[in-house]
């Protein structure tokens, strides 16, 4: 039954689809032709007011001249002068609607041409003899009667077109009749009858909606069996990804705690070990002075390369200053290395970092870390500026560089990857994109946990020594 009903129900709605559409072409045929027709009809209509606008042209001329001839004061030919200004746009303008119209009206224009030009003839004869005769140009009845006939040809000629106008603005209007009923006509009908059809399309799918309620039912019950699994699913990755974070944040540690380690044994053994052979060294020579032994000094520069490998070492490893002041002390003095080694300038503008943990202040130095190493290896920079605020309960970072730009590097690049989770360690995020100017732009957002974030976890430092300075390796 279901399989009979889903065909009928489909051919109904079709066919009422197609009377509706059948409805809205014809509304739209008709919509199309009332317009054109419309705009016929307001052509033609702007064409009689052209008619009487050049029919007024010519009377303002006739009456300018005739007053001027009757009183002969020249304020009276101001309506002349001004007809005999316009009198020809007017009459072009004229000319050119009754050729987009069709109606060039070649036979009447000729003879429109001719009374014009002899009316305009006489009318500049009558003001000039006026003006030489005076009073006496009055008397010439015979130029009053050859002007009169001049005026009524011109007369019947406009009027003849505007009466064409006329005629052609009354049968756009019989027409425009009929069409609305035929339009009005179609609109009721077709209307109807796809509302019939859609009725009883609608009547069929609800019979066929009676069918598919048991099957959406299930459907719904295995839907909420579906979504149970997807949770409990999406709730052990959750867990998952959890413990991965957590594990990658535990080994970050362990590496710095190496780190720290192996700072403190490289600065304690090779570093007394270099301090003991110089004091050896120092020793023997004042025994055999003031004797002069070539080799000691060679001894004794051994021995300063040593404490200085040392000392370069273990700040490489972990700066003494990220230990006992932070990460603003650790940034400057990562900064001044950073000058002295390279032709790079910087700038350090750090908010206080009192309120970041230890963990924060580790990973925003090792992005800092590497966001140096990738200006000086990449960006061709002359400026490096380094930047921080505090906005609200979130501590900004901002490392900006006048290079090259970011365009040139891969989105998935190791040195961004690495700085990336760092940002993910010290529990914030991390933008990566062009500056304001030409360049490139790091913003870390870190939240603030109100902690002192001096020290490290298990309260170890590394003693600060003047001269640890090179710039590391990371």
């Amino acid at each position: 039954m279901r399989l009979q009903t889903f065909p009928v129900a489909a051919g109904l709605l079709l066919a009422g689809c197609i009377a509706f559409v059948v409805t809205a072409y014809s509304e739209y045929r008709s919509l199309g032709d009332l317009t054109r027709q419309e705009a016929v009809r307001a052509h033609a209509l702007r064409t009689q007011l052209l008619i009487s606008e050049l029919n007024g042209l010519l009377v303002d001329l006739e009456t300018g001249q005739r007053g001027f001839l009757i009183t002969g004061d020249a304020a009276f030919l101001d309506p002349y002068e001004k007809a005999n200004r316009e009198l020809d746009a007017s009459y072009v303008a004229l000319k050119d609607a009754l050729a987009v119209s069709g109606d060039r009206q070649q036979p009447a224009f000729e003879r429109l041409d001719r009374v014009i030009a002899e009316r305009r003839r006489q009318v500049a004869g009558n003001i000039e003899s006026r003006w030489k005769l005076g009073v006496g140009a009055l008397g010439n009845v015979q130029a009053y009667v050859a002007g009169k006939q001049v005026m009524d040809e011109i007369r019947g000629e406009l009027g003849r077109l505007k009466s064409l106008q006329q005629r052609r603005i009354d049968a756009i209007e019989v027409e425009v009749v009929r069409q609305t009923e035929r339009t009005t006509l179609l609109a009721q009908v077709l209307p109807l009858a796809g509302g019939v059809m859609v009725a009883a399309a609608m009547l069929a799918l609800w019979r066929e909606r009676q069918g598919r309620d048991s099957a959406e039912r299930a459907l719904r019950d295995s839907h909420a069996q579906l979504e149970s699994a997807v949770a409990e699913r999406t709730r052990e990755l959750s867990e998952a990804l959890t413990r991965i974070q957590s594990f990658t944040a535990e080994l970050d540690r362990g590496v710095e705690a190496e780190r720290r380690r192996l700072a403190r044994e490289v600065h304690d053994q090779l570093g007394q070990l270099g301090t003991a052979g110089k004091m050896l060294a120092l020793s023997m020579a004042r025994k055999i002075a003031p004797a002069k032994e070539p080799m000691l000094d060679e001894m004794l520069g051994i021995a300063d390369e040593v404490i200085g490998a040392a000392r370069r070492i273990a700040t490489s490893l972990r700066p003494p200053l990220l230990d006992d002041f932070g990460f603003a002390a650790a940034v400057q003095h990562y900064v001044q290395g950073l000058q002295r080694q390279t032709e790079l300038v910087v700038d350090v503008d750090l908010a206080p970092d009192d309120a970041l943990t230890s963990e924060q202040h580790n990973q925003l130095f090792r992005l800092l870390q590497e966001a140096a190493t990738n200006v000086l290896r990449h960006a061709q920079a002359h400026q490096l500026t380094i930047s921080s605020v505090i906005e609200g309960r979130e501590y900004l970072l901002r490392i900006e560089d006048d290079g090259v730009g970011p365009g040139h590097v891969r989105a998935d690049a190791s040195g961004l990857r690495n700085m990336r989770e760092r940002a993910v360690l010290a529990g914030g995020s991390m933008v990566f994109g062009p500056g304001d100017g030409r360049g490139t732009r790091i913003d870390v957002r870190v939240p603030l946990s109100g902690g002192t974030g001096a020290a490290d976890a298990d309260g170890e430092a590394i003693e600060n020594e003047e001269g640890w300075d090179e710039v590391s390796d990371r």
